[in-house]
């Protein structure tokens, strides 16, 4: 996997896993021993991250607050998850947790390029304030046309950003907004 400026720390042990994990749950599609082997795997990373408390608490709660989740309608992903499989176990085996995980250690699914120049904006603030969110809105999109990115696509992924550059869920929220705005 590529490191990006945002991933975590991971111990040999999680580098292994890591190393080991098919990320595209489309590798183990039709056979049955691939796809329980990257489950356990995917449990057993999980577990060493929750446990040694790893993953960044803005991750967490891009995943379990419902305040982070824009379009919930007040459920957080993880209840949105947990509605369509019966334990907390069948969750982290299922094939679309692994984006969550991948975001755990990672951070947002971005081009290197828009990360450091929008992280740069970003620096280029000091303390966000409201007079800030029009300019980066205007950087964002600005990155989404020069990356040739497909806004629809990465208009979370540059609300993880922002969480990751410790903007507040709301002020990422208007970054997202003005990544969808974009015609596609």
């Amino acid at each position: 996997m590529t490191q990006s400026p945002f991933t975590i720390d991971l111990t040999s042990e999680e580098n292994d896993f890591v190393n080991a994990i098919q990320f595209d749950p489309r590798n183990t599609l039709g056979d049955t021993k691939s796809f329980h082997a990257n489950g356990d795997l995917v449990i057993r990373l999980t577990e060493s991250l929750l446990k040694r408390k790893a993953i960044p608490t803005q991750r967490l709660n891009f995943f379990s607050d419902p305040d982070y989740h824009v379009a919930g309608r007040g459920s957080s992903r993880q209840e949105l998850f947990m509605r369509k499989v019966r334990s907390h176990e069948e969750m982290v085996r299922h094939g679309h947790f692994l984006k969550y995980l991948h975001y755990f250690i990672y951070g947002a699914k971005l081009p290197a390029p828009a990360i450091q120049a929008f992280k740069a904006a970003v620096d280029d603030c000091g303390a966000i304030t409201s007079g800030d969110i029009a300019p980066l809105e205007t950087v964002a999109r600005h990155l989404v046309r020069a990356n040739h990115l497909a806004p629809k696509e990465v208009a979370d992924e540059f609300y993880k950003l922002c969480l990751d550059l410790d903007l507040d869920p709301s002020d990422a929220a208007c970054i997202r907004s003005a990544v969808l705005q974009l015609p596609r």
